[in-house]
């Protein structure tokens, strides 16, 4: 359902490419709902309560992120960095939180097996990158390099775009092995 929505707002933020249309919004939207899947997918994939209510806590992080940005201040004119990189590196936690719990776990199963092992690896290939990307977007946008200087922070992006392509590749060849091996 992510997938869907997030697709949806980065159809309608393609429309609006050009530097007097402002798309801040779509992305607050994206980060929103980032927030809440992946927070609700881990709400259901650990198992103790202190990492529940972790997955929780950053669920209602989020949402208080969003109406801090959209109502209270209106931040409309630049990306929120900050917010990307807390939801990476929040989401980094929850996945190494999920593999202690496998750790913790140790059957004669093959974890290749475990559909959840593999979307936590895509999870944390993504977001470590995208981690450190959204911390350093900031400091090239505006300390580093003028407005006219775009190239930059263009590059930050296609390494974005790199990792999710990555990242689908990891999902993708979770779910071909473990449909190749359960026949």
């Amino acid at each position: 359902m992510f997938y869907v929505i997030a697709t949806i707002l980065m159809f309608f933020a393609s429309f609006k490419v050009l530097p007097q249309i402002d798309n801040i919004r779509e992305y607050d939207l994206l980060l929103l709902s980032g927030t809440i899947f992946i927070s609700i997918y881990f709400f259901l994939i650990l198992e103790t309560k202190f990492k529940k209510r972790f997955a929780i806590f950053i669920l209602v992080l989020g949402c208080l992120n969003f109406i801090k940005r959209e109502f209270i201040f209106r931040q409309y004119s630049a990306f929120d960095s900050l917010g990307f990189y807390m939801f990476s590196l929040f989401t980094i936690i929850m996945v190494f939180m999920y593999f202690n719990q496998l750790l913790k776990a140790v059957t004669d199963k093959s974890i290749f097996l475990n559909f959840d092992f593999w979307m936590s690896a895509a999870f944390l290939i993504y977001h470590l990158g995208s981690f450190v990307i959204f911390l350093s977007l900031y400091a090239l946008s505006i300390l580093v390099y003028g407005v006219e200087d775009q190239l930059s922070i263009g590059n930050l992006w296609a390494g974005q775009n790199i990792l999710l392509f990555v990242s689908a590749i990891c999902v993708n060849t979770g779910v071909v092995w473990i449909i190749y091996h359960r026949e």
